[in-house]
């Protein structure tokens, strides 16, 4: 699944991508891409409205705080985290398989 060009997406460090059915966050840090589910376990907020701290995304309502690199929750809210999807870049596009 396309998510776009890689030269336009790294102009937004986070967003929030929506793709059939699915609410993503994409994060642009340190010239690498992370894609996690975007809904935070605890109550449903959106991460991409939360703060990026170095390597951890911070949920806006309860500050849950989850690893970007691979979704795990660190903090007792985050439970076991968000699922993070593996990215492929291939002619200049940003790839995603969701499964």
């Amino acid at each position: 699944m396309l998510l776009g060009n890689i030269e336009e997406l790294k102009q937004t460090q986070v967003q929030c991508i929506n793709i059939e059915d699915n609410s993503l966050l994409l994060i642009y840090q340190s010239d690498q891409f992370y894609l996690l589910d975007n809904l935070c376990p605890h109550k449903g907020a959106a991460l991409c409205e939360g703060q990026l701290k170095d390597e951890v995304i911070e949920c806006p309502w309860h500050k849950a705080q989850f690893d970007i690199k691979t979704g795990s929750g660190l903090s007792p809210l985050a439970g076991k985290g968000v699922k993070s999807w593996p990215l492929i870049i291939k002619d200049g596009q940003l790839l995603v398989e969701l499964t």
